[in-house]
């Protein structure tokens, strides 16, 4: 366990340092300030659009943080030969792997109370009303995130940072329109299409549960078990993400 703290902070550490998260903050702020400037084209909107660009803000970043810092941090131990002495020492691969994903997690987790505090902050200077359901949905939207991360971790274990950043990505935009992809293929495709999107829809991660931009913007009513249901699927998705990872990474040979 005092193996794997190590590994997370000082992955925390290195994505810290990387240009990413000061690219990712200042292009939070600016969201956050156009959304400001465009307030005056929807009259009596103003709230509305700043929490809409707002949580997009917030749930895109996230997700760019987690393919492009995920891809490259296995891959620059590898690239320097550090894991050599990484893995010469007592503490096992899943270990060092669950330290690596939790020092990701933690750098986005940062950005997200940054972004969250600075979307705050520009709602209440209008005098605007926070429900609940915001919060919720920056959390649904941190959950997306972690299922990303664990989707790039189990790409970087076996091929280079641009392939892991286009095959997460790719997996990213197809789990974001699974459920649309599925109703399509029932109404319109033959049998076999209906068989291939199926596989899809349960292959593939449904970040559709992750979704409650609609709801936090509008003020509608959420239902609490469904932010149950979507933090069990994000624990159980990533988790099975992580095991692939791990049995990948058991089996590969540095030279």
């Amino acid at each position: 366990m005092d193996k794997l703290v190590s590994v997370a902070i000082n992955t925390f550490r290195e994505s810290m340092r990387e240009r990413i998260l000061a690219v990712a903050l200042v292009f939070g702020v600016i969201l956050m300030a156009s959304s400001v400037l465009l307030s005056p084209l929807a009259i009596g909107a103003k709230q509305k659009i700043v929490m809409d660009v707002g949580l997009a803000a917030i749930s895109i970043i996230g997700v760019l943080m987690a393919v492009f810092l995920g891809s490259t941090l296995l891959h620059k131990e590898i690239d320097k030969k550090a894991i050599y002495l990484v893995l010469t020492r007592p503490i096992p691969r899943p270990a060092f792997l669950a330290g690596k994903l939790a020092g990701v997690v933690l750098a986005i987790a940062l950005v997200f109370a940054v972004m969250t505090a600075v979307m705050i902050g520009t709602i209440a200077l209008g005098k605007g009303i926070l429900r609940p359901v915001v919060f919720a949905s920056v959390y649904l939207s941190f959950l997306e995130t972690g299922v990303v991360c664990s989707i790039v971790m189990l790409f970087s274990t076996f091929t280079t940072p641009m392939l892991t950043s286009f095959f997460a990505l790719c997996i990213f935009a197809a789990g974001s329109m699974s459920g649309d992809l599925r109703v399509f293929a029932s109404k319109f495709g033959g049998g076999g299409m209906k068989l291939a999107t199926d596989a899809l829809y349960y292959l593939l991660p449904n970040l559709k549960v992750f979704n409650l931009r609609h709801e936090a913007v509008h003020g509608l009513p959420f239902a609490a078990g469904d932010i149950l249901r979507a933090t069990i699927y994000a624990v159980v998705y990533s988790a099975v993400a992580f095991f692939f990872a791990c049995a990948v990474f058991r089996r590969r040979e540095f030279k």
